[in-house]
């Protein structure tokens, strides 16, 4: 009696590995080789291992590196202005030999419309450094499996624009002279806390944002990226239409604030098409070679348990030597009929 306690203790203190694809396989050779691989501890490390989202400090570090990045094409986009004033200038004579220079002609409506200007600047001073780490903070939470496609659409997106303003610094309408555009933010800068100097940056932060970064429109890039998501897995319809409604709604502010040229939404929404194919594309070829890997391995007693079952690390090793069991075959009777 004691003896079967015993063992009864000891099975439950066998380490479980979860069997999804190849994990019989890994867990067998982590244990021949006396524990978990270096690779199974960098995935332990940088990723959840029961989906596969990346940890916090991934996240953060991704952050980090954006931020420079946007640094270093700030502190060059101020020594060529000059070429940032003649790029607007140039894109502005494209969009009035297509017909599509209507930036004017809001930024006008919008000025003698006081109540609207002010909602409009605030909109584009909060909404953007608002609701886009708020839809990240919620996919990553709610919907992981999504959030690692997601993130780096929105990544590859960012790393994009900016490798944009770097090569071709490009001034917004408001600071093109002898244009006639109202600069909207800087005319109702006393109503909030944004600067009289940087559109939307705040008070005393001027130095940290990039005036010459109109092509393409981040704004409106990440817009129709939080758009899409909102759209696609919100729970309440109200929250969906919001987030259709979303994309527009920001074209529209960034427009009529004299603070990016259609151009440079229509610019913002085609690049984010690209990363998101590229970014479809690389976790599909990740998934397929993790497939292949996992398909190349000898996992038989991954097909004996089923797919998604713990299995203790003892019976990776035992379920492959147990015999069939024999197959019982019964024999039906089948009354005579008089």
């Amino acid at each position: 009696m004691a003896a079967g306690g015993a063992d009864a203790r000891s099975k439950r203190a066998d380490p479980v590995w979860p069997v999804t694809a190849g994990g019989a396989a890994r867990a067998e050779a982590s244990v021949a080789a006396g524990g978990e691989t270096r690779a199974d501890r960098w995935r332990r490390r940088m990723r959840d291992p029961a989906i596969g989202r990346p940890v916090w400090w991934v996240e953060i570090a991704i952050l980090l590196v954006l931020y420079y990045a946007y640094t270093a094409t700030r502190g060059f986009a101020d020594g060529s202005e000059a070429e940032a004033v003649r790029a607007g200038e140039t894109l502005l004579r494209w969009q009035e030999a297509l017909g599509l220079d209507i930036e004017l002609g809001l930024n006008r409506w919008l000025h003698d419309v006081p109540a609207l200007a002010v909602l409009c600047c605030y909109y584009y001073a909060t909404l953007h450094f608002v609701v886009t780490p708020a839809v990240i903070v919620w996919l990553h939470i709610r919907h992981p499996r999504s959030y690692s496609r997601a993130r780096w659409a929105l990544v590859t997106t960012t790393v994009v624009c900016l490798i944009v303003f770097y090569v071709v610094p490009m001034a917004p309408p408001r600071l093109l002279p002898d244009a006639g555009f109202t600069d909207t933010m800087a005319y109702y800068h006393d109503w909030g806390w944004w600067s009289g100097n940087a559109s939307a940056a705040p008070n005393g932060l001027d130095e940290l944002a990039n005036q010459y970064a109109a092509m393409p429109s981040l704004h409106c890039a990440w817009a129709l990226w939080c758009g899409v998501l909102l759209a696609r897995h919100a729970r309440w319809r109200w929250v969906r239409v919001l987030g259709a409604l979303y994309p527009a709604g920001t074209a529209f502010v960034v427009m009529a604030t004299a603070n990016h040229y259609l151009l440079d939404a229509v610019a913002g929404w085609l690049v984010l098409a690209f990363a998101a194919v590229a970014a479809t594309a690389l976790t599909r070829w990740t998934t397929s070679r993790a497939a292949s890997l996992a398909a190349a391995a000898p996992v038989g007693p991954a097909e004996a348990v089923g797919a998604g079952q713990p299995v203790p690390v003892e019976a990776v090793g035992a379920q492959a030597t147990q015999p069939a069991p024999a197959t019982a075959t019964a024999t039906v009777v089948v009354p005579r009929q008089s």
